[in-house]
């Protein structure tokens, strides 16, 4: 197979997945973070998950809005470390300070 075909393929299905991706999560592509097709995809200039985030989210079929809210929470807490999506979905989360 074509090296020029090869990337062609795995660009379509990228896309596929964000077109599914947006459906689920009602958000708006806006696009590749440097263009480069499969990297961060940024979503109502608001959101922007990697592609492992989002094949992730879809291949395992996880509740609609958890992954914003994942990224929400990551946003707005004030620890040093971040929960990976991965680990958000099997229930992982920030203790709260008082």
């Amino acid at each position: 197979m074509e090296p020029a075909n090869l990337k062609s393929r795995y660009e379509s299905i990228c896309n596929e997945y964000i077109e599914i991706f947006c459906k689920k999560q009602d958000l708006e592509f806006d696009g590749w973070i440097g263009d480069i097709v499969g990297g961060i995809a940024s979503f109502i200039s608001e959101y922007f998950f990697n592609f492992d985030d989002i094949t992730y989210d879809i291949n395992t079929d996880q509740p609609k809005g958890l992954i914003t809210q994942w990224q929400d929470m990551n946003v707005e807490s004030e620890s040093e470390f971040v929960i990976n999506y991965y680990s958000y979905s099997k229930g992982l989360r920030h203790l709260l300070k008082d």
